[in-house]
Order: C-alpha cells, then structure tokens, then sequence
C-alpha cells in the first residue's frame, strides 16, 4: 500500500499501458484520475477498479487541446483534492513507411499527440504540484528514443522529444522537490502493438527497435516500473530514462 490515499493522474488511460498502471495504483490504495477518448473503455476501467474497492474517475479529454488538458487537470483536483503524482502515457502511433513517405498531417498529428500532449501535461501538474508541495511525475518514451527507427521516423522522433523534455524539465524543478522520470517499453500486449504488427504484415524485420525474445510484455509488467518510480523507494531517481524492453535493444 506504497501509494495510500495519494491522487494519481494519468493521460491515456483507458487501454494498454495506461491501464496496466491504474489497475496497479489502484491496488496499492491511490485514488486514480484518468483520461482519454475512448468513453466505453475509460468507464469499464473505471467500473472495474471500483467494483475492487479503489477510487476511480474517468474523465474525457484530448491532450492535443490544451484547454482539455486545463479542465483534466482541475477535474482532478476537485474529485481528489491535488496530484501527488502523474504518468503522462498518452500516445499515438503511425503507419509503418519510409521517412519521405510519410504524410505531413500525419506526423503533426503524431507530434501534437505525443509531444505537445506531455508539454500541456507537464505544464499544468507543475504548476499545481508546486502549490501543493512537490510530486513526481513519470512520461512514457520508448525504446525508440535511443536509436533510429526505421518506417517509423515520425513516432520515434517525438520519443526522442520526450527524453529531452523530461530531463530539462527534471533540472527546472529538482530544487522543488518535483521529480520527473521517463520510462521506455519494447513491444507490449497492447492495442497499439496489435495494430503495427497487423500494419507491417507480421514481417518482424520491419519491427522497429528490435523484438525481445520472450517475446512482447504483458503490460502490467511495465508498470511495476512505473510505480517504482512514482514511490518514495526512487527518491533519488531524477530525470532518468529507464528501459523496460526485456533485452529487446541490447543487442
């Protein structure tokens, strides 16, 4: 019960990752706010943690508007009453193809998702966090941000935007007692993963960032990263970017 009664945020909540770690926050007594754009999943998460006994809010939100992400955050506070921590997960993908074939819509989209969603995140939980005393804050990259990612240049670009924005913003608010990780999966369980491998027909040598032997991850096993993170056991843990790839990317 690491995270009794503390108020956790999360973006991107309803599936996959996202999930996985309110499901784990849930378990360990935190109270869990969470968005995203998929009304019938969000409210079954919602349902299912509360049917567990935890506290549990849903909340509509698209992180590319940051006037969504306003609202989020101070629905949250309401229910709540502050955000001692938040995991900033919300992403999207693309389809897999050569960087010039990329279309231009497509990877602004990518871009305002993924990187300007965690931006307006940020931007906001901080601002509260530093009223309230401090927090952490946990962002999800992807194996992706330590290497090149071949067909996939418009996603593995915005994770290399989140390490960088991660360990800036680690350095602003270290003297704040706000702490601010990232974490980066290989291939998991997840909607998304289901959607690029049907998307490159099964052909793992066009899987970018490499495969791990055991194959992909459930993602409640990621999460167990997350909470760490989140907990007083990584008090000292700051802008770092933990790989969680099963040795995906070692090679």
């Amino acid at each position: 019960m690491r995270f009794k009664n503390k108020s956790i945020l999360i973006t991107g909540g309803t599936s996959g990752l996202g999930a996985a770690a309110a499901y784990a926050f849930a378990s360990e007594g935190a109270h869990i706010s969470f968005c995203g754009l998929d009304d019938k999943a969000g409210q079954d998460v919602e349902a299912n943690i509360r049917q567990q006994g935890g506290i549990s809010y849903y909340f509509p939100c698209d992180v590319r508007n940051e006037d969504d992400i306003a609202l989020f955050v101070a629905k949250t506070i309401e229910q709540t009453g502050k955000i001692d921590i938040a995991f900033n997960n919300a992403g999207i993908s693309h389809s897999a193809a050569r960087f010039a074939d990329q279309d231009t819509d497509v990877v602004e989209d990518v871009w305002r998702t993924n990187v300007m969603g965690v931006w307006y995140s940020m931007r906001h939980q901080i601002k509260h966090m530093l009223e309230n005393g401090g927090g952490a804050i946990i962002n999800t990259a992807s194996i992706l941000s330590k290497s090149g990612a071949e067909w996939m240049a418009a996603y593995g670009m915005t994770k290399h935007a989140i390490i960088g924005l991660t360990k800036s913003a680690a350095l602003d608010y270290a003297d704040k007692n706000i702490r601010i990780n990232a974490v980066s999966p290989g291939p998991m369980l997840t909607p998304m993963f289901k959607r690029a491998l049907d998307d490159i027909g099964g052909d793992m040598d066009k899987f970018a960032g490499g495969f791990p032997k055991n194959g992909p991850a459930d993602p409640a096993e990621v999460a167990k990263t997350i909470l760490y993170l989140a907990s007083e056991e990584a008090s000292y843990t700051n802008g770092a970017n933990i790989i969680v790839d099963g040795g995906a990317s070692t090679g």
